[in-house]
C-alpha cells in the first residue's frame, strides 16, 4: 500500500505548485486573477474566484469561479470547464473537488469532480468528506443520518449502514454501530476487529489507544491487542513507549486493619442505605456494598438526593433521577434539577423553572422566570416580573402580581404592591393595607413600620406600641432597643420596659454583658462595669477581653494578663496574646510561641509551639515546623508533632497523614492502620475506612 501514498505526495506537490505566483484583485466590485508578474489571467468579471469555504488555490490550472450566486470551474486560459451550476465547490485534494448542487425542487446532492470537471461520484449523497483516496458519505434516512465509505470512483467499500466512520490516521477507519459500538475497518472495507470499541483514537506511532467500560487499552494497526483494555490511562510517548496507569485501588478496611473488599476505581463516596458513588474514567454509577452495580457506571455526574434517589447528568448534561436500582424517575430532559425534600425544582433553557414530585409529575401548571428555594409557606416565585408563591402540590397561592415578597414570619407577609408596602396572609387577605412606609413583620401581632427619623412597632390594627429612631432586636417574648451610649432597654411587646441597663457617665464605648460584666471604654482606658453601670475594674489598662470563668484577658503596657470581678490581677501581663480561659486553661504566647496557663498563671504546657488551637472536643491541636499534634484537655501531649495533618473520629482514632501518605492512630500515637494511603475515609454507616491506593505510570511491555 505505500506506493500508493507516495504517488499521491507526489501528485499533490505537483498540482499544488500550479497555485504559486497566483492571487486574486477587485475592479469595480468583480474579481479577476494575476500571475506573480502582474499579468492579468483572468479579466475582474467574477464575483469571486477560488472556492466556497473562502480558500483561494489554482489546482492543475484551474480554480474555481461564482457568477449570479453558482459555482463552477474556469481554467487559466479563459476557458469554462463547468458552468456555474453548483451551490458550493470545494477542492478536496488530489484530483478531487466536491460539489452540491439542486437535483430537484427540494433536494440538494453532494458529488465529486476531477479537475476536467468529470462526474467522479454521482450526486446521490447528502454529504461527503474526503480522506486522502477515500471518501466517508451520508445519507438522511428518516430522522438520521447513514454513514459509508467510497473510494474517489464511487466504488462502496463499506455500506453506507452505520452511524457514523471517522478515520484514525492512514488507512484505519473507525465505524459506529447502531448500539454505539465501535469497529477498526481497513482503507479496502476489510472489518480489522469486533463491534466492542467505545471510542478510539487516532494511530500514533502504529498504535492506537481503545476505551471499553471506561477502561483504556492499545491496538496495533493489524488490530491485534497490544495491552489489555484494564488501564485507567495509556499514552504513547514521542520516543514510542508505551506508558500505563492501571485504575487507583480502594480498599474497605476494618479498625483491625483487616481488609474485606478490594475494587478498582477513580473514585469511591459512600452514600446512604449501604451504596457507593463510584466513577471510572469519566463515568459515575452506583454500587452496594457487595460490589454490585446498581446504577451502570455511564453518567456525566451522580448525587444523593433523597430517599434512596440520585441525581444525575447524562444525555448532553441534561439532568434526571434515579432511583436505587437504576429505574430513571424524572427523565433526562431538564438543564438543572434541585432536590428540595419532597419535590424538584426544574429549569429548562428558554422555558423556566417548574416543581416537580418526587415521581417526576410535574405540578406547576406554567414556567417561572425564578422558583426559590421554599420556606415555611412555600415556594417565592417570579414570572414577568413580579413575585408570588406556589406551595408543594405547585398550586399558586399568591399570584404574582407583588413587587417584592419578605420571608413569612408567623403566617405574615411582608409585600410591595404598585411601590406600596403592605402585609398579607396566606389566603392574600390584606392585614395591613399598603402605605407609603416599608414595613416588617415581627410576629403574628406586632410589625414595624419604618420611616426616614424613626421606627415604630404597631399593632396589626395600627397601634403604635413604641417608637424610636435606634437599632431594634426582635426576640421572641420582647424586643431590645440600642441606644448611642451603650444602654440597652429590654421591652414588651405592649410597649412597656422590662429591664434597662445603665453605663457610667461619659463613656465612649461599652460592650456586651458577659458574666454580669460589660468592658467599657472611658477616658482613652478600659475597665469593666457590673450590670448597675457601677465600675468593678478600674479603665487603667490599654485593651481588654471578655470574662470566661471568672477572669478577663487585659493589656498592660504592651503586655497581656487576666484579672478577677474583684480587680485582681491574677496572672501578670507577661505575655504577647492570650485566648480566653476554658475548662481551667488559656493559650497564651510569648516571643512568637505558644503554650498554655491555668488559672494561677502556672504554665500547663511549655510556650514552645508555633501555634495551639483549641479543638471543639476540648483537646487542643499542636502545631510545630509546619507538623501538627495533640494534647489532652489538661494539656498532657498525647502525640508529638510529627504529622501534617489530622482528622478526629472519636472512639481514640485518628486519621493522620505525613506527606502526602495517610493511616489511622490511637489518640496515644499507636499504629492502627499503616501510614501508606492516598486518601483515607471513614464511613460511619459502614463502620469502615474506605482507603485509596492511586496507581502510578509505568512503562509497559507489548504483546
Amino acid at each position: 500500500m505505500k506506493w500508493r501514498w507516495i504517488f499521491l505526495m507526489c501528485y499533490l506537490s505537483s498540482v499544488l505548485s500550479f497555485s504559486k505566483g497566483y492571487q486574486t484583485f477587485e475592479e469595480n466590485g468583480k474579481v479577476g486573477m494575476k500571475d506573480e508578474a502582474g499579468n492579468v489571467v483572468l479579466p475582474p468579471s467574477f464575483e469571486a474566484l477560488g472556492w466556497s469555504d473562502g480558500n483561494f488555490s489554482v489546482i492543475g490550472e484551474v480554480t474555481g469561479y461564482r457568477l449570479k450566486g453558482f459555482w463552477g470551474i474556469i481554467n487559466l486560459k479563459k476557458v469554462f470547464v463547468t458552468p456555474a451550476e453548483f451551490e458550493s465547490l470545494v477542492y478536496s485534494g488530489g484530483e478531487c473537488i466536491v460539489a452540491r448542487k439542486k437535483i430537484n425542487a427540494v433536494f440538494y446532492k453532494a458529488g465529486c469532480l476531477n479537475l476536467q470537471g468529470e462526474i467522479k461520484v454521482p450526486f446521490v449523497y447528502d454529504g461527503i468528506l474526503v480522506q486522502g483516496l477515500r471518501a466517508m458519505v451520508f445519507n438522511l434516512k428518516g430522522p438520521r443520518y447513514y454513514y459509508g465509505l467510497i473510494d474517489l470512483n464511487n466504488r462502496v467499500l463499506i455500506q453506507m449502514s452505520y452511524k457514523n466512520i471517522y478515520p484514525l490516521g492512514t488507512l484505519r477507519y473507525a465505524v459506529e454501530n447502531n448500539e454505539q459500538k465501535i469497529s477498526l475497518f481497513d482503507e479496502d472495507g476489510k472489518q480489522v476487529t469486533d463491534f466492542s470499541i467505545d471510542s478510539v483514537s487516532s494511530f500514533y506511532k502504529s498504535y492506537a489507544i481503545v476505551y471499553q467500560n471506561h477502561l483504556q487499552g492499545l491496538i496495533g494497526r493489524d488490530g491485534l491487542v497490544k495491552l489489555e483494555t484494564k488501564f485507567n490511562s495509556v499514552k504513547i510517548t514521542e520516543e514510542g513507549k508505551v506508558l500505563a496507569k492501571l485504575p487507583n485501588e480502594w480498599l474497605f478496611i476494618t479498625d483491625k486493619n483487616q481488609t474485606v473488599k478490594q475494587i478498582f476505581a477513580d473514585q469511591l463516596l459512600a452514600v446512604s442505605k449501604k451504596l457507593f458513588i463510584i466513577k471510572k474514567g469519566n463515568a459515575f454509577g452506583v454500587i452496594d456494598e457487595e460490589l454490585e452495580t446498581k446504577i451502570p457506571i455511564k453518567y456525566e455526574s451522580i448525587s444523593e438526593s433523597g430517599d434512596g434517589t440520585f441525581l444525575a447528568k447524562y444525555n448532553s448534561s441534561k439532568m434526571g433521577v434515579l432511583a436505587s436500582n437504576g429505574k430513571t424517575i424524572v427523565p433526562f430532559s431538564f438543564d438543572s434539577l434541585i432536590y428540595e425534600k419532597n419535590n424538584y425544582r426544574a429549569f429548562i433553557k428558554g422555558n423556566g423553572w417548574q416543581l416537580l414530585n418526587p415521581e417526576g409529575k410535574i405540578l406547576t401548571d406554567k414556567f417561572y422566570g425564578q422558583l426559590l428555594a421554599p420556606n415555611l409557606f412555600g415556594f417565592a416565585t417570579n414570572r414577568k416580573g413580579y413575585w408570588g408563591m406556589v406551595d408543594s402540590k405547585g398550586h399558586e397561592f399568591i399570584h404574582c402580581v407583588f413587587d417584592s415578597l419578605a420571608l413569612p414570619i408567623d403566617g405574615l407577609i411582608a409585600v410591595k404592591f404598585k411601590n406600596k408596602y403592605g402585609i398579607i396572609n396566606g389566603n392574600e387577605d390584606w392585614i395591613v393595607a399598603p402605605q407609603d412606609f416599608p414595613l416588617q413583620v415581627v410576629n403574628e401581632n406586632r410589625y414595624m413600620l419604618k420611616q426616614t427619623e424613626n421606627k415604630f412597632i404597631k399593632s396589626l390594627k395600627g397601634e403604635v406600641i413604641y417608637f424610636t429612631p435606634y437599632r431594634l432586636r426582635f426576640d421572641k417574648e420582647n424586643f431590645t432597643e440600642f441606644l448611642p451610649d451603650g444602654i440597652e432597654k429590654t421591652i414588651s411587646y405592649y410597649g412597656q420596659i422590662i429591664e434597662r441597663s445603665t453605663a457610667p457617665e461619659h463613656t465612649e464605648e461599652i460592650f456586651p454583658e458577659q458574666e454580669g460584666l460589660r468592658g467599657i471604654k472611658k477616658d482613652d482606658r478600659y475597665g469593666f462595669v457590673d450590670q448597675n453601670g457601677r465600675l468593678v475594674v478600674a479603665n487603667r489598662y490599654d485593651s481588654i477581653g471578655e470574662f470566661h470563668e471568672g477572669l478577663a484577658g487585659v493589656k498592660l503596657l504592651g503586655k497581656w494578663g487576666f484579672v478577677n470581678a474583684s480587680d485582681q490581677v491574677v496572672v501578670n501581663p507577661n505575655y504577647d496574646r492570650a485566648v480566653d480561659f476554658k475548662d481551667g486553661l488559656a493559650v497564651a504566647s510569648r516571643n512568637h510561641k505558644y503554650g498554655l496557663i491555668d488559672k494561677t498563671g502556672k504554665i500547663a504546657l511549655p510556650l514552645r509551639y508555633d501555634f495551639i488551637q483549641r479543638l471543639s472536643d476540648h483537646r487542643f491541636l499542636l502545631s510545630l515546623s509546619g507538623l501538627q499534634g495533640i494534647a489532652d484537655s489538661k494539656g498532657n501531649v498525647m502525640i508529638e508533632p510529627r504529622f501534617n495533618s489530622f482528622n478526629l473520629l472519636g472512639a481514640g482514632l485518628i486519621i493522620a497523614c505525613q506527606g502526602t501518605k495517610c493511616g489511622v492512630i490511637t489518640d496515644q500515637g499507636l499504629s492502627v492502620i499503616p501510614i501508606i494511603y492516598d486518601r483515607l475515609l471513614f464511613s460511619n454507616s459502614k463502620n469502615l475506612f474506605l482507603a485509596e491506593r492511586k496507581s502510578e505510570w509505568k512503562e509497559m511491555e507489548l504483546q
